[in-house]
């Protein structure tokens, strides 16, 4: 793990995560004009965390986040990784000059240049980008609700999808994924510091995620 750029990626999220921050794409734009951006987003404080997206296929400027540019975990550390500048893998050009599989090619360099920045294996970075399998998000729901109550799941309504994961399935479940319009920059910030300082560890492929709970010395 890669403390420093943890702490840089956290800071980053702090700063202006509140305009700027949502999981449910790695780079994309708000699905909402841009009145409504300036007005309940920037004039009365609404969280971009809390609305839809549409995902970049590519980036024209050379700044990788621009005007009204939102982006996740892996998105943000991208973006630091590269000094706000978009990568030769999210141009125009490159894309047209290498059309197979592009939608998953650059999920992969998502993936990869975020993980090599904060030191994580592949492993532990799609617990900490995804919302379905054992991803993070779901440990956190299903063993710290209370310190995490705003966290969701997809489709749940009245708290009917937590009744029956918690009465009735693993936390692991594959029927169930976190809802990302749940995680608000603030949470994001609070679960990476946990990570950062190794409260929580998240495991590999072959080992669980679990919280360390550090231990109690006597003077």
């Amino acid at each position: 793990m890669n403390k420093d750029n943890f702490k840089k990626l956290i800071d980053a999220i702090l700063f202006d995560g509140q305009v700027r921050f949502n999981m449910s794409c790695f780079i994309g734009k708000l699905n909402i004009s841009d009145s409504v951006y300036q007005q309940e987003i920037k004039n009365e404080g609404k969280l971009a965390s809390e609305y839809g997206v549409s995902s970049l296929g590519q980036v024209e400027t050379t700044e990788l986040f621009n005007c009204d540019s939102v982006g996740c975990i892996a998105g943000f550390s991208a973006a630091l990784a590269n000094d706000w500048k978009t990568p030769e893998w999210l141009t125009p050009e490159f894309q047209q000059n290498n059309p197979e599989n592009v939608h998953y090619n650059m999920v992969q360099d998502f993936e990869s240049t975020s993980n090599r920045f904060l030191g994580l294996t592949s492993g532990q970075g799609k617990k900490l980008y995804y919302p379905e399998n054992d991803s993070l998000w779901k440990f956190l729901k299903y063993y710290e609700s209370d310190r995490y109550p705003n966290l969701k799941y997809i489709g749940e309504e009245d708290g009917e999808a937590e009744y029956i994961v918690n009465k009735y399935c693993d936390w692991d479940d594959d029927d169930y994924e976190i809802d990302f319009s749940s995680i608000d920059y603030k949470t994001a910030a609070d679960v990476l510091t946990r990570i950062m300082n190794e409260e929580i560890i998240l495991g590999d492929d072959f080992s669980d995620i679990r919280i360390n709970i550090p231990a109690i010395t006597g003077e």
